[in-house]
Formats: structure tokens, sequence, C-alpha cells
């Protein structure tokens, strides 16, 4: 007669589920802050639109001593501490716009049905040399450019959408305040996931900046990435990325470092005028 299996109840051990349903809470806003202004009125302006701290939590990084958290470590450290089925990473000066709760649950269950298999969702990104973006923002009020949903090689950093149980970590070897909505796409795509530009507007308030710091990030980005993949160019909304690994590769990177720089002197020099 052969004896019963082990009764696993008895060991100091937890079964767990095979699907994680278990977020106490819908959404995380996480931010880095800086301005508390700026933080104070993008919190109150999605709790107004139905974003309330019933099914929500408004988690923040708080960078006004200094950059504690930075964009990529940082931010892997509010997403860890979320709670919600979705993560919302976006901007201090995004502000909810017409589009309220009920929108983006519509949205976010109509990418679910064309793709269970999104990682990522954006109010705005690209693919090649086309955008596929919804915002209001110093460019105009409620643009709308491209199809929406639409898939994306990049993700804008102002506003976007992680899901508890696809999450996706920023790289740990990576620091800096840019690029950060391409390293995630990347991170998605590594694992299988997709990553999309979804139809619901938001406000922002500030705008995108290339400057040094940017070009430090981009080097440091493509750095790296060229030694793990084949040869690439993606186009940021910003700039273009090259994730190449060729011979002329320095003496490529160095040309176009010296006169990206040579353009943010002259736009300096045509501010102080």
């Amino acid at each position: 007669m052969s004896a019963s299996p082990p009764d696993l109840t008895l060991l100091p051990a937890t079964s767990v589920p095979a699907e994680d349903t278990t977020a106490p809470l819908r959404f995380s806003f996480v931010s880095l802050v800086t301005n508390p202004e700026q933080y104070t009125a993008m919190v109150k302006s999605f709790i107004a639109k139905g974003f309330t701290t019933d099914i929500c939590e408004y988690l923040y990084g708080d960078n006004r001593g200094g950059n504690a958290f930075d964009g990529f470590s940082g931010l892997n450290r509010l997403i860890r501490a979320a709670r919600g089925t979705y993560v919302i990473c976006l901007h201090q000066d995004v502000v909810a716009s017409d589009d309220g709760i009920d929108v983006l649950e519509e949205r976010l269950a109509d990418l679910h049905r064309c793709d269970p298999n999104w990682g990522v969702a954006a109010n705005a990104g690209r693919v090649g040399k086309q955008y596929h973006l919804r915002i209001s923002d110093k460019h105009g009020m409620q643009r709308k450019r491209g199809d929406l949903p639409s898939q994306v090689d990049v993700v804008d950093e102002n506003f976007f959408i992680l899901r508890r149980d696809r999450l996706v970590f920023l790289s740990y070897d990576l620091k800096g305040f840019h690029l950060y909505g391409l390293d995630i796409v990347l991170k998605a795509q590594a694992l299988g996931l997709t990553a999309y530009a979804i139809d619901f507007l938001v406000t922002h308030m500030g705008a995108a900046t290339v400057d040094e710091r940017y070009l430090a990030c981009q080097d440091q980005f493509e750095a790296k990435m060229e030694k793990l993949m084949p040869n690439r160019v993606v186009q940021t909304l910003a700039e273009p990325i090259e994730l190449r690994g060729h011979r002329y590769r320095f003496f490529y990177r160095s040309l176009r470092r010296y006169l990206r720089r040579q353009k943010i002197l002259r736009r300096a020099e045509r501010q102080k005028r």
C-alpha cells in the first residue's frame, strides 16, 4: 500500500497562485518630484478625473533636495513599491485633461482584446519616422498623430503605463533622466511583450530638452546597447539612437556629438540675445 503524499499545508511555505489577482488597487501613479507645486497640481487633476485614492495611490521620489532618485534606479524603486494593477509612470508636470478614468479603462480593455501580450502603453510613441500620439503640449492642444492604438518601438517618458502581471523594469546599469522610455520598450520586447501608443489625452506642461545631459545619456545608452544588439537605429521622440557596433562607430559618434553640441551652443547664444 503506497504512502499518502506529504501534506504541503503543514510546511512553512505558501502556494503562489498561477495568476496574480491580489493587486489591492487599480492604478499606481509614480513620479519623481522636484517641484511640489507642479506635483500637487498633477495629483489633484487626476483625482478630479476619477482616479480617487480608494482605488489609486500616488507615490513619489523626493528630489527636492537633490537627485536622490535617478530616472532609472529611482523609478525602479517606485515601481517595486507600487500596488496597483497598472503602474503609471509620469512626469510631475503632467496634468489630466478631458479624458478620465473611464476612458483609460476602456482604452486598456481594448488593448487587452487586440494584444493580450502588451507590456507598455503610453500617450505618445514612435516607430521609424512615424509618430503616434495624443497629447496637449507646447506644440498644440489636443494633438493627435498617427493611428491609435499603434505598436511602437519607443514611448515618451511624460506618461506611460506598465502591467503588474507583466511587470517590466528599467536597466540597472544606466543613469540619468533621459531615454528610459526607449529602455523600457526594449526590455519589454526582450521579454516577448509589446508597446503601444494609445488614445488617452493628458496635458504636458513642460518641454523636451536636448542638452548636454541628454547627449551624455545618449552616449551611455549606445555604448551599452552596441554590445548587446545587432545594427539598428531606433527613432526616439527627440533624436535617433544608434544601436550598432561597426569599426567606424567611434568616429561616427564623435562627429555627431561635436555637431550636436555646436547646435546646443548656437541655441543658447540665440536665447541670450
